[in-house]
């Protein structure tokens, strides 16, 4: 069975929280920090990569991060004190996703290892739900290494909506939900426009601090983003499916539901995808699977029935549950390190950690 999930309450200035994150999760801060060197490591085709290099790669984006959100900032540099980290390296750590886009050989010169691929996401719409209520969720997907550290965070903060928001020790938040009923998670895309800017938690944290829905599609659409993601948004009786690279976005309507996975789907996107990312096509079969099921129970759509669709097998092993192939080990093994399926107009969400077709659902509320 996967271990329990560890929920850390944090209040206060953006400082002080990030300081109670750090103390709170020191051991695992370090820990996760030393792993993931080994998780570059093990997917390197370059000699010379280590964490010196890889954190020079992240410090461009520095400034971009102060200009971005100080509060965000000072909350990072928060999370360095209690842990007794350099800002350098917390930012190091928050930047994990983007170093994917190393994985490309026209952006990063193949400087990691072959592309990895993962996130399954899905809207459903109060018309589509059943008995009206609306849910946002995904599966996250990355190298089964990461289950290990995933982890929860409760926020509290002196200004703004409570949060609940995923994440992993010293980092901002990878998805989740707040007070004000907005709801965000993501799919990773490799845009050819990479270029130093905002990382993909800094974006998060921002859109869920908003107090309104538009707030939060604007702080993602509108940042000076440092990589391509797509992010789907729900709340106060909207829905959004933003395809962002570093410099352009389109906009998806849901028409009740939308599943999105690791491809394109707006034309005007399609010129930024990056050669070499994409070696198979599972991203394009997850998301007909994905969207066959939602469409073929439109209006009856439930928790309970999106649980399902989290642990469907099409094209196993890189289906919407995601597993390794037999001689992987866990940080090649490209694995679904947790789901996630979350009604935000109620302020709480199911999660599991690991695969759902092996492991049970937990509900987890606001307040």
């Amino acid at each position: 069975m996967a271990r329990s999930l560890q929920v850390v309450d944090l209040e206060g200035t953006p400082y002080a929280m990030g300081r109670r994150h750090g103390q709170v999760l020191k051991e695992a801060i370090h820990a996760f920090l030393d792993g993931v060197d080994g998780v570059h490591r093990n997917n390197n085709v370059c000699a010379r990569t280590d964490r010196e290099r890889l954190v020079a790669f992240c410090l461009r984006n520095q400034g971009f991060l102060r200009s971005f959100s100080p509060d965000l900032h000072a909350e990072m540099t928060g999370i360095a004190d209690g842990a007794d980290l350099s800002v350098e390296e917390v930012l190091y750590l928050n930047a994990f996703l983007e170093l994917e886009d190393l994985r490309a050989p026209s952006l990063g010169g193949g400087l990691l290892h072959a592309p990895r691929r993962g996130c399954t996401t899905f809207c459903v719409t109060a018309e589509a739900g059943a008995e009206g209520r609306a849910f946002l969720g995904q599966t996250y997907d990355m190298e089964k290494y990461y289950e290990q550290f995933i982890c929860l965070l409760r926020l509290h903060p002196e200004n703004g909506p409570v949060q609940l928001v995923v994440s992993l020790p010293g980092v901002l938040g990878l998805a989740g939900l707040n007070s004000v009923g907005t709801g965000l998670v993501i799919n990773k895309v490799v845009a050819s426009d990479a270029a130093p800017g905002v990382v993909y938690p800094f974006i998060v944290r921002k859109a869920l601090a908003a107090e309104r829905i538009g707030d939060s599609l604007g702080a993602v659409i509108f940042s000076p983003r440092a990589a391509g993601m797509t992010y789907q948004l729900a709340g106060d009786g909207a829905a959004f499916c933003a395809e962002t690279s570093a410099s352009h976005y389109e906009l998806l309507e849901p028409d009740g539901v939308l599943a999105h996975t690791n491809h394109w789907l707006a034309p005007g996107m399609r010129r930024f995808e990056t050669a070499g990312w994409l070696s198979h096509g599972g991203s394009m079969v997850r998301k007909q699977a994905a969207e066959r099921f939602l469409r073929s129970r439109r209006g009856s759509l439930s928790m309970d029935m999106l649980k399902e669709l989290s642990r469907d097998h099409t094209n196993y092993p890189r289906c919407i549950c995601a597993h390794g192939f037999p001689e992987e080990d866990e940080t090649r093994a490209f694995h679904t390190v947790f789901a996630l399926i979350m009604e935000p107009a109620a302020g709480r969400f199911e999660f599991c950690l690991g695969n759902p077709c092996e492991n049970a659902y937990s509900a987890y509320e606001l307040l």
